[in-house]
C-alpha cells in the first residue's frame, strides 16, 4: 500500500512536482524478474497467493476437482494478477525513460483503490506478460493528510499468447509524510481494542459457517435486488496475517542482504535508515508501529490489496464455479491497522438485463470494530442462466487499454 520513488524534492507536494510527475504518463515501467513474483501461474503460486489472504476454494487449490470444472484445470483468484507477469523486451528511448524521474520523491503514496476489467481467467501453467505505466495525475484534498494528488496507475496483463486477460487500474493518494504524521497527532486519542474470549469465539462461529458455493449452480433468474450476502470476518490483524500476504503475493522492496543492497541501487528513495540506523524499505509500514504513525495512521496496517482479495473472495464464494467476474471498482476508505477486526457485508444492489449477458452488481463493505468503514466496491458478475446457459467474458478492446502510440500484443516485438 505504500510506494516512494526518485530524486528531486525530498518529501515535497506541489504544483512543480505534480507537473513533473504528469511526464511519466505513457512511459513503461517494466516488470522484470526484479520485481515479479509469479512469471508463471503455477499449481504451487496459485495455491499459495489464495492462502496468504484466506481462500482455500477448490478452484484454484484442489487439481482434481478444477479439472472437473468447466475450467478443465485449476484457475487463480482474480487478485493474482498483483503480482504477476513480465514486461516484455520493448526499444525505449533513454531520453523517453527518464522522463519524470525523480518526480515526488520522498512523498507518501498510498493504494486508495482499483478498477478492474477481466477478459479471460489465469490458468494453471500459463507465462504472463505485463504493460505498467501512469494514465493520470491530479491534486486533490485528502483525509489522509490535508493536501494531496491521485495518480491512477494502468496494468495491462496477457498470456503467451497475446490474449487480454485483464486492464488494471490502481489509484494511489500521495501525501507529505510530516503534515500526515502532524494530522494524526492532533486527532483523537488512539485506544487498542484487546478482544474478550466471548468476542474471539463469536469470530470463530462466523469462520466455521463459511461456505464456498463451488458447483452448486447459482441461476441468474434466482437473483434478486437486495439478496444478501451474509457476514465475515477478518481478523483480528496480526502481523503474522501480514507476512502470510507477502508469502502469497511478494514484494520485490523487502529483498535481503545482498538483493537489499543492489535493490537499493535501483530505487533508493524507497528506503530510509530506521531507529537503530539500518537501511529499510517503506514497506515497513506495515509492520513497524513507529514509522506507520510517521505517515498518519495510529499504529502498522495492511495491504490495500489485501482487502481487494476479501471483497473479490465474498463474491467468488457466492457466485459459484461456472460463474465470473467481469468488473471490480473498490475504494479503500481507511486504515485496517493491527489488532483492528473487519467485518464484510454484501448485497445484490442491481441486475442489468441490458447488455449480451445479465451483470449482477454486488455491493460489498469493509468495516471495523469501531464500525468505521475502511473500504468499499462494487463486484459485477455474469451468472449462469437456465435459458442460455454458461456465461462468457466480454469481447476484449482493440486497443488493450494502452495509450496512444503503445504497442499492442500483435504488434510488438513479442509477438509470435
Amino acid at each position: 500500500m505504500a510506494e516512494l520513488d526518485g530524486d528531486m524534492k525530498q518529501g515535497r507536494l506541489d504544483a512543480d512536482g505534480i507537473e513533473k510527475f504528469r511526464e511519466k504518463i505513457g512511459v513503461d515501467w517494466p516488470y522484470t524478474r526484479w520485481s515479479t513474483w509469479n512469471e508463471v501461474a503455477t499449481r504451487d503460486g496459485i495455491r499459495h497467493y489464495a492462502y496468504g489472504f484466506g481462500d482455500d476454494n477448490p478452484l484454484y487449490c484442489d487439481p482434481e476437482y478444477a479439472e472437473k470444472s468447466r475450467w478443465g484445470s485449476v484457475i487463480a483468484p482474480p487478485g493474482f494478477l498483483e503480482g504477476a507477469g513480465l514486461t516484455p523486451a520493448i526499444d525505449t528511448p533513454a531520453e523517453v525513460r527518464k522522463r519524470g524521474k525523480g518526480a515526488l520523491s520522498g512523498v507518501h503514496m498510498f493504494w486508495a483503490g482499483d478498477h478492474i476489467r477481466f477478459f479471460r481467467p489465469v490458468r494453471e501453467g500459463e507465462r504472463l506478460w505485463v504493460r505498467r505505466f501512469y494514465v493520470d495525475i491530479n491534486e486533490k484534498e485528502s483525509r489522509f493528510g490535508g493536501k494531496s494528488a491521485l495518480s491512477v496507475r494502468r496494468r495491462v496483463y496477457w498470456n503467451d499468447e497475446g490474449e487480454l486477460i485483464a486492464i488494471w487500474d490502481a489509484d494511489f493518494v500521495h501525501t507529505e509524510r510530516n503534515k500526515a504524521a502532524k494530522r494524526n497527532t492532533e486527532g483523537k486519542k488512539f485506544e487498542q481494542h484487546v478482544y474478550t474470549p466471548d468476542e474471539l469465539q463469536m469470530i470463530d462461529d462466523h469462520y466455521a459457517k463459511e461456505t464456498v458455493r463451488g458447483a452448486e449452480e447459482r441461476w441468474v433468474e434466482d437473483v434478486q435486488v437486495g439478496d444478501d450476502l451474509g457476514t465475515r470476518y477478518r481478523g483480528p490483524l496480526v502481523v503474522g496475517d501480514v507476512i502470510a500476504w507477502l508469502q502469497g503475493n511478494g514484494r520485490h522492496e523487502i529483498f535481503p542482504y545482498r538483493l537489499n543492497w543492489k535493490n537499493r541501487q535501483r530505487m533508493g528513495g524507497f528506503y530510509s535508515r530506521n531507529e537503530f540506523g539500518a537501511w529499510d524499505s517503506a514497506m515497513r509500514v506495515h509492520w513497524d508501529d513507529d514509522f506507520a504513525r510517521s505517515v498518519g495512521a495510529n499504529r502498522a496496517y495492511d495491504y490495500g490489496m489485501l482487502r481487494n482479495a476479501w471483497v473479490q473472495q465474498m463474491a467468488t464464494d457466492w457466485m459459484g464455479d461456472d460463474a465470473i467476474i467481469v468488473r471490480v471498482d473498490d475504494r479503500v476508505s481507511g486504515f485496517n491497522t493491527l489488532g483492528d477486526l473487519t467485518r464484510l457485508t454484501g448485497v445484490v444492489e442491481s441486475i442489468d438485463q441490458e447488455g449480451e449477458w445479465p451483470e449482477v452488481a454486488l455491493k460489498i463493505e469493509c468495516y471495523n470494530q469501531r464500525d468505521e468503514r475502511t473500504a468499499y466496491g462494487t463486484v459485477v458478475v455474469r451468472l449462469p442462466s437456465r435459458e442460455r446457459g454458461l456465461p462468457e467474458y466480454p469481447e476484449a478492446p482493440a486497443d488493450h487499454g494502452l495509450l496512444p502510440g503503445m504497442l499492442v500484443p500483435h504488434e510488438g516485438p513479442w509477438a509470435r
